[in-house]
């Protein structure tokens, strides 16, 4: 991931507004999406930075399929997340998508 302004994933206090209230949707395996960032591969976007998302497949019948969850960020294309497991993908797309809406981004 190319995403040098980024803000590193950390476990101390929310750099995005400790007083404000943000609802995790989706948590597993180090990727987190809550209403306010995406957080997966050591790296935490806020939403509002974040645009023209891709969803793209890699694989074949006989190969595993790899799914990847790109945007664009300051400028940049990056990917925000990937895996082999379809139903994870999934899960981890809807829950972005229901960030989005909450935040009057779509």
């Amino acid at each position: 991931m190319n995403a040098s302004n980024a803000t590193p994933a950390s476990s101390g206090p929310d750099p995005f507004g400790a007083n404000s209230r943000v609802t995790v949707l989706y948590t597993a395996d180090g990727t987190t999406v809550t209403t306010a960032f995406f957080e997966s591969g050591g790296f935490r976007f806020r939403l509002t930075e974040l645009e023209r998302f891709e969803r793209v497949e890699h694989g074949g019948w006989l190969q595993g399929r790899m799914y990847e969850l790109w945007a664009w960020f300051e400028g940049q294309r990056v990917r925000l997340f990937q895996c082999y497991d379809s139903q994870e993908f999934g899960q981890v797309c809807r829950a972005l998508t229901r960030a989005r809406e909450h935040a009057g981004l779509v």
